[in-house]
């Protein structure tokens, strides 16, 4: 499992998780985390230490 940054294309700035099992974008907009899309809502999501999938 591996998050990745997207540069370029229309998901620029959004944080993808990519595992053997697919691809999820990181995001409450995308509803399976509380978490703001894009890379700062990735980071504060991370600096106070909550779960990756959180959305309930």
């Amino acid at each position: 499992m591996y998050w990745h940054l997207i540069v370029t294309g229309p998901h620029r700035g959004h944080i993808w998780n990519i595992s053997g099992e697919g691809a999820v974008p990181f995001g409450a907009e995308f509803g399976h985390t509380t978490g703001a899309s894009g890379f700062a809502g990735w980071v504060r999501h991370w600096a106070a230490g909550k779960p990756w999938f959180d959305a309930a």
